[in-house]
């Protein structure tokens, strides 16, 4: 318990029992020094006594006159100290005595020795009396020393009482001046107290003292203003702490679940929505319905006018797609340029391709990026969730399968999915292997040539060059093999090929001393809008010394779309170089009326759909007429394609179109059999 008390009750404790002590051992000594004191009274008094009566009991004493003796002794008891008095003579015999009250003890002078000797309440006091030096008797008076016992009790009394009262002094006086004392202490402590236990940091002590203890309040006021501040900037640090940790986690979830530049739903957040829609469709048996969507021709951008512009298309299209869907579904961005949608809900087929078709209308309108006039279209895949069947990962697989038959169908169209699409998807799989293995052997593939011939004069006036396939003795057609090279990314090389072996050829044909025409090219787009299009062209030129009139390169509309600025930059290089260009299949790309004007081209081919269709619809037969009448007011030349029967060629040549191609005059033909036409 004294452990546990505070240290100020300890100082207290501590210093009552040394006061305590001290008082003790000052009242034993007066204690002491009163009795000594009181006894040497009592002793004095005996001793005078004692010395008056031998000397005068002496002569009685030694005539032994006893009656002499006894009167001097009784004369004695009038004293009220002396309780007995006895005297013997030499011999120790009795000569005369008197006692007062009932003194029992009584000793001969054998036992006692000569002056003062105290026994119990009695006080004996033995006296020789002596006659000229020679002791001739004693003399012994006893007194009581009751008395002597009161005043010690009594001194006794005093000394406690003085004592007690002094310890209650000094423990008021200590008191009173430890709580004056102690009372900035006990300040100071529950200033610790607070700042310890509630981290109040802007409590402070009084500073009116001026002495050690003001010194000592001031240097600890210091010491709380110096840890306030440190505390207000902490406090600061940790608030802007905590907000950038905030603001960090924030940014992180943003990055792991948005894509960083559409700020779309990225592709792991996306799944895990589409995994709870499909778990939320398969408790409800509700609908839920996917639409993959992938840009057309968007590596052309990228590649051509770089990945800034690309980026700023994508950034439009998310902006697009979100003002389309509503807010309940879901719009991301699967990676590159393919974006899903997630539509809850809806398993309508009919409303699921009015969406599709606004997204495509929306997405083909015309988009100035930088200086740049661009044309986009997309694919866009659309598959339905089966109750229970499919899980959400299952349901865009079949999404993307559908997409990329919608591109088989050419830019900006849709396709629902069907189980039918699975195994195409694994043939189009091994047809792109086998295309990759063709191009690194390069003799599986040969060119024909199909004639082109002036419709008034029946004269063969160019070819067309067509590339064929030959995988291990099935021939592909290119309807099969070009969109799937296309949209592998395959197209390319094999173009280089297709120009290379027809500047081969015609090299082959003027050292043979033929009279050639100029024979086309099919350009993709892709190759196209390469930076150094014009420039592979005029190499390979160069390597077969090819008279650049003899090569024309023929170009769809669809080439103009993705880039009508860049595009007309490459071919007024093919231009300068001296080629001859005309579009392929004019009337079935995009606004080609807007821009045709434009283009640095020399001819115009009649799409094969409108000419299998001349004489069967006057609206059909319209278009082609202003096709015909656009291209003359242009000054371009105008062929006709898939010309099979002679009414066909008939209503071209009265509508004024100038030369015609199809099966009605020549297949397409080998090498030999051209060189046999040219001679």
């Amino acid at each position: 318990m004294f452990q546990r008390s505070s240290f100020f009750t300890k100082q207290l404790f501590t210093v009552l029992v040394v006061n305590f002590f001290s008082l003790c051992l000052v009242a034993g000594l007066l204690y002491s020094n009163f009795v000594e004191d009181y006894k040497s009274n009592l002793v004095d008094v005996l001793d005078n006594q004692s010395t008056l009566l031998a000397s005068a009991t002496s002569t009685s004493v030694l005539f032994a006159d006893t009656d002499t003796t006894q009167e001097l002794l009784d004369a004695a008891s009038k004293l009220p100290a002396i309780k007995s008095a006895k005297i013997y003579d030499a011999n120790e015999d009795v000569i005369a005595s008197y006692t007062m009250d009932e003194i029992v003890e009584h000793k001969p002078p054998s036992l006692l020795l000569e002056g003062a000797t105290f026994g119990d309440h009695i006080i004996h006091y033995l006296k020789p009396i002596e006659f000229s030096s020679d002791v001739i008797g004693y003399l012994i008076l006893s007194a009581s020393t009751s008395s002597l016992e009161a005043k010690q009790e009594h001194a006794m009394y005093v000394v406690v009482g003085v004592l007690l009262a002094s310890m209650l002094l000094t423990y008021l006086f200590h008191w009173r001046l430890q709580r004056l004392l102690t009372k900035p202490i006990q300040q100071l402590i529950s200033l610790v107290k607070a700042v310890g236990t509630d981290r109040e940091y802007s409590v402070r002590l009084p500073d009116q003292r001026t002495d050690e203890l003001g010194e000592l309040f001031n240097g600890v006021n210091d010491i709380l203003a110096t840890v306030e501040h440190h505390q207000t900037q902490l406090k600061t640090q940790n608030t802007e702490l905590e907000r950038l940790v905030e603001l960090r986690t924030r940014q992180l979830y943003q990055r792991a679940n948005y894509d960083a530049l559409t700020q779309l739903p990225n592709r792991h957040l996306f799944v895990e929505k589409l995994d709870k829609a499909v778990l939320n469709a398969n408790k409800n048996n509700s609908a839920l319905s996917i639409l993959f969507l992938d840009l057309d021709r968007f590596k052309l951008i990228n590649d051509t006018l770089g990945h800034d512009i690309g980026d700023e298309v994508l950034v439009i299209v998310a902006e697009k797609l979100t003002s389309i869907i509503t807010k309940q579904d879901c719009v991301c961005r699967w990676g590159g340029d393919e974006f899903v949608v997630m539509l809850e809900g809806i398993d309508d087929r009919d409303e699921l391709a009015s969406i599709a078709s606004r997204i495509i209308d929306s997405l083909s309108q015309p988009m100035a990026v930088s200086v740049n006039q661009l044309h986009i279209s997309t694919s866009i895949g659309i598959a339905l969730h089966q109750q229970n069947l499919e899980t959400g990962i299952e349901i865009l697989k079949h999404a993307d399968t559908s997409m990329y038959h919608a591109k088989e169908r050419g830019p900006g169209h849709y396709s629902f999915f069907n189980i039918a699409m699975l195994e195409e998807s694994l043939v189009r799989l091994s047809l792109e292997s086998r295309i990759r293995q063709a191009i690194k052997l390069e003799h599986c593939f040969s060119l024909v040539y199909q004639p082109q011939i002036c419709i008034h004069s029946q004269k063969l006036i160019g070819l067309e060059s067509l590339i064929r396939w030959n995988d291990n003795g099935n021939e592909i057609p290119p309807s099969q093999f070009i969109p799937v090279a296309e949209e592998a990314g395959l197209i390319n090389p094999i173009t280089s090929w297709v120009i290379a072996s027809v500047c081969e050829q015609i090299r082959n044909w003027l050292d043979d001393g033929l009279t050639l025409v100029p024979v086309a090219v099919n350009l993709p787009a892709s190759f196209l809008i390469q930076i150094d299009c014009a420039e592979q062209i005029d190499d390979i030129l160069k390597k077969h010394h090819v008279p650049p009139h003899l090569l024309e390169i023929e170009l769809t509309e669809n080439s103009f779309i993705s880039s009508t600025d860049f595009a007309l930059t490459s071919l007024k290089k093919l231009k300068k170089i001296g080629l001859k260009i005309s579009i392929d299949d004019f009337g079935t790309g995009y606004s080609c009326l807007s821009y045709i004007g434009t283009l640095p081209i020399d001819k115009l081919k009649i799409d094969g759909s409108f000419v299998s269709q001349l004489g069967c619809s006057g609206s059909n037969d319209g278009i082609v007429n202003t096709i015909i009448m656009l291209a003359k007011s242009l000054g371009l030349t105008t062929l006709g394609e898939c010309v099979e029967t002679g009414a066909q060629q008939s209503i071209l040549k009265d509508m004024g179109c100038d030369a015609i191609q199809g099966y009605l005059h020549y297949k397409p033909l080998q090498s030999g059999s051209i060189a046999t036409l040219l001679h």
